[in-house]
């Protein structure tokens, strides 16, 4: 195959005058500026069609990835190299690239799935194979995302599309869960009222969906209750309400005089 490659290169490059090469480079110089248009015609079209970061970044790429490959072709055609001997040899070296580099290819095409079906966008957090975070970007190859703790992960867009992913904030509200004992010897129907108070004060906790106390289960030492609010999607928020109604629901108990009991253990000891 070396050997084709070889032959059909023979001859491609013709001499070159000077004029030529002038406008090979004013080709070139044209590609760019065309393309600089382009992004602004996109960033117009997508902003009139109120879409996201995410449609604008990958429409810019993709009509790059046109634009450049086609001015390279006209700008061989410039400077005289002959086009169907070019043609063969770019169809050969394709031929083995294709084996050598199917990993790319797949990861190009789940990116161009991604950017069409688009099931996470530019600041969605997510959560796939074991890391969770915020989406920064999404290429034709990878996606970056920035998990909490300030790490960098970047996932190749073949797994990306082929495996669970979760979607944190695809929906306005998340419910968050925050489990309270209470000793068995209080009464559970006023501990449950108590608990309905804190999450109607509480600032981070939406009205709609109603937020719900329920009895969780008998525990070794306690009556476990499950107090279980909604609030705005970021993870953030997520974490702020449940500290939140964990500090009310605290300070509401002592204020009544409802115990939260330690855990306790009860030890036989054999003579």
């Amino acid at each position: 195959m070396f050997e084709v490659i070889t032959s059909s290169f023979t001859g491609l490059l013709p001499e070159v005058s000077a004029s030529t090469i002038v406008a090979g480079f004013a080709v070139l110089v044209a590609g760019h500026v065309l393309n600089k248009i382009s992004n602004v015609a996109v960033e117009k079209a997508v902003e009139r069609k109120g879409a996201s970061k995410h449609a604008t970044r990958s429409t810019k790429r993709l009509t790059a990835y046109v634009i450049y490959p086609l001015t390279f072709v006209a700008f061989l055609g410039v400077i005289g190299v002959p086009l169907t001997a070019l043609s063969a040899a770019v169809g050969l070296i394709g031929l083995g690239l294709s084996f050598a580099l199917q990993d790319v290819i797949a990861n190009f095409i789940s990116g161009i799935l991604i950017m069409i079906y688009r099931p996470i966008e530019i600041g969605d957090q997510i959560a796939v194979g074991g890391e969770e975070g915020t989406v920064e970007d999404i290429q034709t190859r990878a996606t970056k995302i920035k998990t909490y703790d300030g790490r960098q992960v970047i996932v190749p867009n073949s797994d990306l599309y082929s495996q669970q992913v979760i979607n944190n904030t695809a929906y306005k509200n998340r419910r968050f869960n925050v489990v309270v004992g209470i000793s068995y010897d209080d009464d559970i129907k006023k501990a449950k009222e108590l608990a309905e108070e804190v999450l109607e004060e509480a600032d981070s906790v939406e009205s709609d969906p109603a937020p719900q106390v329920l009895v969780d289960e008998l525990g070794g030492s306690s009556v476990n209750l499950k107090l279980r609010g909604w609030t705005d999607n970021r993870r953030a928020n997520i974490v702020t309400g449940g500290s939140e109604v964990t500090q009310l629901i605290k300070d509401k108990y002592d204020e009544a005089g409802i115990d939260i009991p330690y855990p306790i253990r009860t030890v036989y000891m054999e003579e």
